[in-house]
């Protein structure tokens, strides 16, 4: 199975979060070796709305923040 992109989301506040990745767990194979490795931990900074993290096996993950109030100007 391929898996082209992951992603996650994240609140507005958050800075930490922790995922595990689906190219990892699809991997039916290898399962307690994927078990390990699929567990993905991270941070984003508070000004960012977008990161990027890998697993231990290489797989590329893109973490979205949603729900930012933005400022109001006035």
């Amino acid at each position: 199975m391929s898996i082209a992109r992951q992603h996650i989301w994240v609140g507005p506040e958050t800075t930490t979060f922790a995922t595990s990745c689906e190219a990892c767990l699809a991997r039916r194979d290898l399962w307690s070796v994927a078990m390990r490795s699929a567990h993905v931990e991270g941070t984003l900074r508070r000004e960012a709305d977008v990161g990027f993290t890998t697993c231990r096996r290489g797989h590329r993950i893109v973490v979205h923040r949603v729900g930012r109030r933005l400022a109001v100007v006035g």
